[in-house]
C-alpha cells in the first residue's frame, strides 16, 4: 500500500496504533492479568469500531490527495484515533505513569494530525474515535480490575 508518506512525523502518526499497541504490551509484560485483559479488550475495541462504522455509515471527507482511491469503508469513528487512545488510556489506568501518558498523548496527537492532514477523517470523526477509545479503555480497565481483584458487583 503506497500512502506516499514521506515525512517521518506523518509516518509515526500513521503507524501509531501499532506502535502504541507494542509499547503498551511491552510495558504490561510483567502484569500478566492486565496484559491479557488489554489484548482481549484491544481486539474487542477493534470490533466495536467496525460495528460503529457500519451503524453510523458516515463517509470519509472528500479530498484531493492522490492516495484517496485506496481507502474504503466509512470514516466515523476513526479507527486510528480509537485504537490509539484506547491504548494510551488503558496503560495510564493500569500504571498511572504521567511519563507514559505524556509520551502516549504526543504519539496520539500525531495520529490525529496525520489522519486530518491526509484527509482521511474529519475533526468530528477523530474526536468521536478518541472519546470512544478512552471510554472503552475505562470500561475494559474496570472489568479487568474487578476480575483481577475478584470484586463482585
Amino acid at each position: 500500500m503506497d500512502l506516499n508518506i514521506e515525512n517521518p512525523i506523518d509516518l509515526i502518526g500513521f503507524l501509531a496504533p501499532f506502535l502504541l499497541f507494542g509499547l503498551t504490551t511491552w510495558l504490561l509484560r510483567t502484569q500478566t492479568y492486565y496484559l491479557v485483559s488489554y489484548i482481549l479488550f484491544a481486539i474487542l475495541n477493534s470490533g466495536l469500531n467496525q460495528v460503529l462504522k457500519l451503524w453510523i455509515k458516515e463517509e470519509r471527507p472528500m479530498t484531493t490527495i492522490s492516495h484517496r482511491h485506496i481507502t474504503d469503508g466509512y470514516g466515523m469513528p476513526s479507527a486510528h484515533a480509537q485504537s490509539s487512545f484506547f491504548s494510551i488510556s488503558f496503560l495510564y489506568l493500569v500504571n498511572r505513569s504521567p511519563k507514559w501518558l505524556i509520551i502516549g498523548s504526543f504519539i496520539g496527537a500525531l495520529t490525529l494530525y496525520q489522519r486530518w492532514k491526509y484527509g482521511m477523517h474529519s475533526m468530528e470523526q477523530l474526536a468521536v474515535g478518541s472519546v470512544v477509545g478512552i471510554g472503552f479503555a475505562m470500561l475494559g480497565y474496570q472489568m479487568s480490575y474487578r476480575w483481577i481483584h475478584n470484586i463482585k458487583t
